[in-house]
């Protein structure tokens, strides 16, 4: 096949059009940052609105101060987007793959002088249906890859992703979602609680690996800890069976900006996905000074290295859950030591450190393919981790 075109000898930019489904709060810190960081204009295009069913899952609507929001489902407006072709623009696109009016702005600039790049997580990829996506993957980069000049690859699974379609990997910058760094004198301080408290936010469904969680909640010992489940979802009731009652306690959702709240006193959260692009609870934790149990099918698992505020265990091996569980329970209330590390990862991946490197890529600049100098990459043989 073909391939269609190949990146132009640019300048650096003077606008930057992001093109996304839907406006998104786990990109919000991240879009200020470049915008506060970058002297030309900042625009996201996006088709709609927040839909319902996010706002049902605690997501809320962004609050944009420097970034210029556009609503590309307005024909004129998505075609003034896409007249912007010259050198001076930089296009990154969020969700083209499977987002109609996403993929015509790629359409319509592929051909233009434009600078062009994807912000996108790997897709679900289950057994029966993962392979048409790999092929259909395979087939777009072997069409348009050099036309791309970067790839923000959000998680291990995104890079593995894109780099098994067929991108280059010098192109794949590991990338996830960022959220503002916490304070260098945040309080580390432990709330006092009685036994070891556990803690996880997010939809009560397959994906999410509840009935994993479930099971290795019932091979603990029947004291000295409890886990706070906040959420909505199917596998509600499995959480509230009566083996765990007592210790296992499930509340409604929770919106974004109220996690942190929820963290206070926690030990650890957990985070039990059979696959998560990214996993924003594990970077809401860590902010919040709480570290985290996760399986190796969260995207963000590829980035944390050997910290003291990250365990892993396999995706959907029950027993393996249960052994990390026993030994936090085991090793006691988590010391200021560990929520300070757990602070300190989160520093690393604060939005202005996301920001200047998307922008270093977007200048020209030479992060791609080289992991370990990522300032949320302490080493390159964490890459592909997830």
């Amino acid at each position: 096949m073909a391939e269609t075109g190949r990146v132009p000898s640019l300048p650096r930019p003077g606008r930057i059009i992001f093109w996304q489904p839907i406006p998104s709060p786990h990109q919000e810190a991240f879009l200020e940052s470049v915008a506060e960081q970058f002297p030309g204009e900042v625009i996201l295009g996006v088709e709609r609105d927040l839909p319902f069913d996010r706002i049902a899952q605690g997501w809320r609507t962004p609050e944009f101060h420097r970034v210029r929001l556009v609503d590309i489902s307005d024909p004129v407006n998505h075609a003034a987007l896409a007249r912007h072709g010259s050198p001076e623009s930089l296009h990154v696109f969020t969700g083209f793959f499977s987002h109609p009016l996403v993929w015509s702005g790629f359409h319509k600039l592929k051909s233009s002088q434009a600078r062009l790049a994807i912000y996108s997580e790997a897709p679900e990829q289950p057994w029966h249906t993962g392979w048409l996506k790999r092929l259909r993957g395979r087939w777009l980069a072997a069409r348009y890859a050099k036309r791309f000049a970067f790839v923000l690859a959000v998680g291990g699974v995104g890079g593995e992703f894109f780099e098994t379609i067929g991108f280059p990997k010098k192109k794949i910058i590991p990338f996830g979602y960022f959220l503002p760094a916490p304070s260098e004198t945040a309080d580390t301080s432990i709330t006092p609680a009685d036994g070891l408290r556990f803690v996880y936010c997010g939809q009560l469904i397959h994906r999410k690996g509840i009935d994993i969680l479930a099971d290795a909640l019932g091979g603990l010992p029947a004291v000295g800890w409890r886990l706070d489940a906040f959420g909505a979802g199917p596998l509600r009731e499995i959480l509230e069976q009566p083996s765990l009652r007592g210790r296992v306690f499930v509340h409604d959702v929770v919106s974004n900006d109220q996690i942190e709240e929820k963290l206070i006193g926690a030990d650890w959260t957990v985070l039990p996905s059979r696959f998560d692009g990214w996993g924003m609870l594990v970077s809401e934790s860590l902010r919040a000074g709480v570290p985290v149990i996760c399986s190796d099918a969260c995207g963000a698992a590829a980035m944390l290295g050997d910290s003291p505020a990250a365990k892993f265990f396999r995706s959907g091996r029950s027993a393996d859950l249960a052994l990390l569980l026993r030994a936090a329970i085991e090793s006691g209330k988590t010391s200021a030591d560990v929520r300070e590390s757990a602070r300190s990862v989160a520093r690393r991946f604060g939005a202005d450190n996301a920001a200047a490197v998307f922008l270093l890529a977007a200048n020209g600049g030479g992060t791609s393919g080289h992991a370990s100098s990522l300032p949320w990459m302490p080493f390159e043989a964490a890459h592909g981790r997830g």
